[in-house]
């Protein structure tokens, strides 16, 4: 609290009056900028009359410290007052889907895209979302608008183009992860995936080779995939080589192979299908 000085027909009156807020709010935006969320919180707190903005930061505070549940009841007091505010559904949108609750967070989001249709940052939830629930044909849909949008969107394209892998349609899958690989080089390694599941060995083999003199890290899914490559190709011998590095990595289904088809020379049993498109965002 705070004493103000008010002339009222010649008299000063001394009048106690809360301290005002936004003054108040910018040491909070300020303790922001420096991390310092707790302090925020804290801060905030104090307030003996709440709006929109100070709502709006606590909210936030909590979601960068991981607590969800509260960043929930925060964005939800703003959203009390402003229906219709885009942030705030956005941001709530983001903390549900920290907590995995999909549906409540792809509503939020996709009243965020209604109310703010430019909003890239939304329909980025919006589409990550319907990826992750494999609702792809929502998930095309979100990608291509924000291509629209913002047609210079690299990740936008990147998420196209998995989600066309996804649905099966090699051809489409292949020139969106092609058209960005100056932006993000590691779409190299799915056009290499995509490749090898159209059964275009020669390709998928030129695509791992490429990624080996890049700076990308050669995992067990690497090194067992390509082994897949050369093994369709015809040649057991560097495919041997390459399920054994993928052994070595860990990676069962190749250790059975090397084991079986590699050293006992046991016909090579039907590969598992493995999730191998990888995401980047």
């Amino acid at each position: 609290m705070c004493v103000r000085e008010v002339v009222i027909t010649g008299l000063i009156v001394l009048m106690t009056v809360p301290f005002m807020a936004q003054d108040d709010l910018s040491v909070a935006r300020e303790l922001f900028k420096e991390g310092d969320y707790e302090s925020v919180i804290s801060h905030l707190v104090s307030f003996e009359i709440r709006n929109v903005p100070d709502l709006l930061l606590e909210a936030d505070a909590h979601h960068k410290l991981s607590d969800y549940e509260q960043a929930v009841v925060w964005y939800t007091q703003v959203l009390a007052r402003e229906e219709d505010h885009p942030q705030a559904l956005m941001r709530r949108g983001a903390a549900y889907l920290e907590m995995g609750q999909f549906g409540w967070a792809l509503k939020d989001v996709k009243d965020a895209l209604r109310i703010s249709p430019s909003e890239c940052k939304t329909s980025s939830k919006a589409r990550i979302i319907c990826y992750d629930q494999e609702d792809l044909r929502n998930a095309v849909k979100y990608y291509k608008a924000a291509l629209d949008y913002k047609p210079n969107y690299p990740q936008a394209r990147y998420m196209l183009g998995a989600s066309k892998a996804m649905q099966g349609d090699a051809r489409a899958a292949s020139r969106e992860f092609a058209s960005v690989v100056d932006d993000l080089p590691n779409s190299v390694y799915n056009l290499a995936v995509v490749s090898l599941e159209s059964d275009d060995y020669d390709q998928a083999i030129a695509y791992f080779e490429q990624l080996e003199g890049m700076d990308f890290k050669l995992d067990k899914d690497f090194y067992f995939l390509k082994a897949e490559a050369l093994y369709f190709e015809g040649d057991k011998q560097l495919a041997c080589l390459e399920y054994e590095k993928a052994a070595e990595l860990g990676d069962e289904e190749a250790a059975d192979i090397y084991d079986n088809y590699c050293l006992k020379n046991k016909k090579k049993p039907t590969s598992k299908k493995r999730e191998a498109i990888r995401i980047q965002m």
